[in-house]
């Protein structure tokens, strides 16, 4: 936090010409709920975004990585309430018009696979049951949706992303089953990227929901929200 602008510098002489970083949603809100923004927080990335300019690096930005708001898990229970949704786009609408012309590369949510793995660090939930993990990535999905149209409605050249913790899986041997126990977890570890990238969710893993008893929490326009960003 103190040493931000000689590690910059350092980036410069190296060479780098993209920096990623990420900014703390809990800066900009500190609750995750609030109407009005932080504008320390604000400024706070302003400077890094022009110290980087200095030495001609791009930054590429995530929006959220791994730090819901804690008063928001809190009051909330995280990602497991429908309204982090609009929480999250209130964000997202604050700092992509505020940074748009310093920014250009973003992603929304860092390994949001790792809702699986760790949801209460993907998404400020303590409770690590199925259905919740399924209920918190479905409203990640709208989300994220809604960022990129909203991030393309304030710049255009904006280029939106999403980020996978992708885990390389290998047969243990020849054997069909271990062959397609590999494909499987494959699978699995990919659904999240397929659905951002495709905009709808794939019929593997809707048959595996429908025989764990898993019910998606699909309000109308949920479809078409993910299928348009």
């Amino acid at each position: 936090y103190h040493h931000w602008k000689e590690d910059i510098k350092l980036l410069g002489e190296m060479g780098f010409k993209v920096y990623r970083l990420s900014i703390a949603w809990s800066r900009i809100f500190p609750n995750g709920d609030e109407l009005v923004p932080n504008e320390a927080g604000l400024k706070f990335y302003d400077d890094i975004f022009d110290e980087c300019a200095k030495y001609g690096i791009e930054p590429l930005v995530t929006m959220s990585h791994y730090e819901p708001p804690l008063e928001f898990a809190r009051k909330y229970n995280g990602w497991y309430d429908r309204r982090a949704i609009d929480f999250f786009v209130r964000y997202v609408d604050v700092i992509t018009k505020r940074y748009k012309n310093k920014v250009k590369y973003w992603l929304t949510f860092n390994e949001i696979n790792c809702i699986e793995m760790s949801p209460w660090m993907e998404g400020g939930v303590l409770t690590k049951d199925k259905q919740t993990m399924i209920n918190m990535a479905h409203y990640q999905f709208v989300a994220s949706a809604k960022a990129v149209k909203l991030g393309h409605q304030i710049n255009p050249d904006f280029k939106i992303g999403c980020m996978l913790a992708y885990t390389l899986t290998y047969p243990m041997t020849c054997n069909p089953e271990d062959t397609l126990a590999a494909w499987k977890n494959t699978h699995n570890n990919i659904f999240y990227t397929d659905v951002q990238c495709r905009g709808y969710y794939p019929s593997y893993r809707l048959k595996e929901f429908e025989r764990e008893g898993i019910t998606l929490p699909i309000e109308e326009g949920d479809l078409e929200i993910i299928k348009e960003g």
